[in-house]
């Protein structure tokens, strides 16, 4: 796919990395991303903020982050499979990316219904796998036996039915996330503040000790206040 010499100026254009609209021409950046198709490895453009694709740059280097969110992916993918479906993990089945299960998950990742061609690594858009991890069994109590008292046409409908219950709650396990990050953040700043000042308060004090104490060994020795 090459680059587009011209961009519709009608068109919203959404940010790849963010998925926040871009709000100048001026401010739209290309990349070539590599998907995985049924044909082999393609590369396609996509349009990014210029700030989001250094922040891109930055991330896709990060081995340890990588590393993380392939972990991450790996235990949601196993904990819905045997705890939820009670089906056992395939190595092939987890390592394609094909089965409808593994493309609603990643789809979730995005905040879709399946990835559609995009990447499912470092872009914060959407939902973590973490996340999606923890509203799964927030739901497990409700969605167990659902599972086990409903007919379902095929393995399909299953799991779109699981996911029902899933996409209804992870938004609000976020939102529960960042407000406890944010209240943890602040007890960390308060903590910091608190002992900063105290910190000073006991400097000042023995400041206020000590010059009483010289004042009374100049008296003590005849030496002048």
């Amino acid at each position: 796919m090459a680059k587009p010499t011209k961009l519709d100026r009608e068109k919203i254009h959404y940010c790849y990395y963010c998925d926040g609209i871009i709000e100048s021409v001026n401010d739209i950046a290309w990349k070539k991303f590599p998907m995985r198709t049924r044909a082999g490895e393609r590369w396609y453009n996509r349009k990014l903020h210029v700030e989001c694709l250094s922040k891109y740059h930055e991330e896709v280097q990060d081995a340890e982050l990588k590393q993380e969110e392939n972990t991450d992916w790996d235990a949601l993918y196993q904990y819905v499979k045997h705890e939820i479906l009670g089906e056992k993990v395939t190595k092939l089945d987890q390592e394609s990316h094909k089965s409808h299960i593994a493309k609603r998950l990643l789809g979730l990742r995005l905040g879709q219904y399946y990835p559609s061609g995009n990447n499912t690594r470092i872009l914060p858009r959407g939902y973590g796998f973490k996340t999606i991890l923890l509203a799964f069994k927030v739901v497990k109590p409700k969605l167990i036996p659902y599972l086990t008292s409903t007919e379902f046409v095929n393995h399909k409908h299953k799991i779109d039915g699981m996911m029902r219950f899933v996409v209804g709650e992870v938004a609000d396990v976020q939102a529960r996330l960042e407000k406890q990050k944010k209240s943890n953040e602040k007890l960390t700043q308060d903590t910091t503040t608190t002992t900063q000042t105290t910190s000073h308060d006991y400097t000042s004090h023995l400041k206020r000790k000590e010059k009483p104490k010289k004042i009374k060994d100049n008296v003590d020795t005849g030496g002048l206040l």
